[in-house]
């Protein structure tokens, strides 16, 4: 299929197999459906199966060679330790989806590839960096934003543990030193500080109120079982008052994890946009959205563009749906927080499990610079 208009560029929007068929009179209507052609049958067959102690790279490498594909895996994912996972009764595709939620991350065969990438980068699934798509509120035929006031969970930085001293002398070096008020002690008054510019005194107050509307924002505290010592752990990110993950993690890099996954989706899925344009081939989901200007004062002017529905009718002709979520510039690397985590005896590689993904094997297919 490929859409685009004459005697301009098109562009090719993939094969698809035909899978259902409605006719319905009056008046006289044909309804083709299709899916992916990448999309094999068994992808989509419900399958039982224990993973133990195995990488994301593995994992993702086995279920892409029983149902045909390569696997293209990020190498920051591909490198995390699963202590443990089932699959039971599931298909290969609710599973995989089910596996990069966990790492905030999206799972997506293309064009013979099963690919395991970061979600909200700006990057198509194959890595492939997507130019951003600048709007103009006269090119939508319509547009509506939408603003939640939930807690904003997980904004500020920073990780506490249950991991004992060593996390608590990092905490204590970032807490600034007390000065005995003696007679040895001199103090700077106002006329001995500098007279500050506009632009600074307009700096420092920018930070200060971002800094005090942190503060503000409620974190996110998950639980992890430590089977060595028999102890439930927490995990913390942010300030109180903290939003409670329900479930008990495997251990702290899955805590740790889900943390970032659950701040992530909170930042992003806060504020929605989405818009109607004329026909473009060229929009894409996880492409950065730019308004050029602000709609309105109070919208932001950057998202992250969620999904994309293509639409050609005798009525309305070729148009285009966009749907977006906030784009977070500051959002959690969840692969990134799990590498800062340190493992124990039972979060190593299991002996009999299959080569490290993170190897330069034949099976596994890294991003490189050509993919970016």
């Amino acid at each position: 299929m490929t859409l685009g208009y004459e005697g301009s560029k098109t562009r090719d929007m993939g094969a698809y197999l035909i899978d259902e068929i409605s006719v319905s009179s009056p008046p006289q209507s044909l309804s083709v459906t299709g899916r992916a052609a990448s999309m094999n049958t068994s992808y989509r067959t419900p399958k039982s199966q224990s993973y133990h102690q195995q990488t994301l790279g593995n994992i993702v490498q086995e279920i892409a060679e029983r149902n045909g594909y390569s696997a293209k895996v990020d190498p920051s994912l591909a490198k995390i330790v699963v202590r443990h996972i089932d699959q039971t009764a599931e298909s290969d595709i609710a599973f995989a989806a089910r596996l990069a939620e966990k790492y905030d991350a999206v799972a997506k065969p293309v064009d013979g590839k099963l690919v395991l990438a970061k979600r909200g980068e700006g990057k198509a699934i194959t890595g492939e960096t997507l130019p951003v798509v600048v709007i103009h509120e006269k090119h939508c035929t319509s547009w509506d934003f939408k603003y939640s006031a939930r807690d904003e969970a997980g904004a500020a930085n920073g990780l506490e543990t249950d991991g004992g001293d060593d996390q608590k002398a990092a905490a204590d070096a970032q807490t600034p030193e007390e000065i005995d008020d003696d007679e040895n002690s001199i103090h700077m008054d106002e006329n001995d500080l500098p007279n500050p510019s506009e632009a600074e005194i307009g700096e420092k107050t920018e930070k200060e109120a971002e800094k005090q509307e942190e503060e503000k924002k409620g974190g996110v505290l998950a639980t992890y079982h430590d089977i060595r010592s028999g102890e439930k752990k927490e995990v913390k990110v942010g300030n109180p008052p903290f939003h409670e993950l329900k479930y008990t993690y495997h251990n702290q890099s899955e805590a740790v994890a889900a943390i970032a996954a659950y701040h992530n989706k909170s930042s992003r899925g806060k504020s929605s946009f989405s818009c109607d344009i004329g026909g473009d081939p060229f929009v894409q989901a996880e492409a950065k959205l730019v308004q050029d200007p602000h709609f309105r004062p109070y919208i932001p002017a950057e998202w992250r563009i969620k999904s994309v529905k293509h639409k050609l009718d005798k009525m309305g002709g070729y148009t285009t749906k966009i749907e977006c979520e906030l784009f977070d510039k500051a959002q959690e690397d969840a692969a990134g927080n799990v590498a800062n985590t340190t493992p124990d005896k039972d979060d190593t590689l299991d002996p009999n499990a299959p080569q490290n993904a993170c190897d330069e094997g034949e099976g596994i297919i890294h991003m490189d610079e050509e993919d970016t």
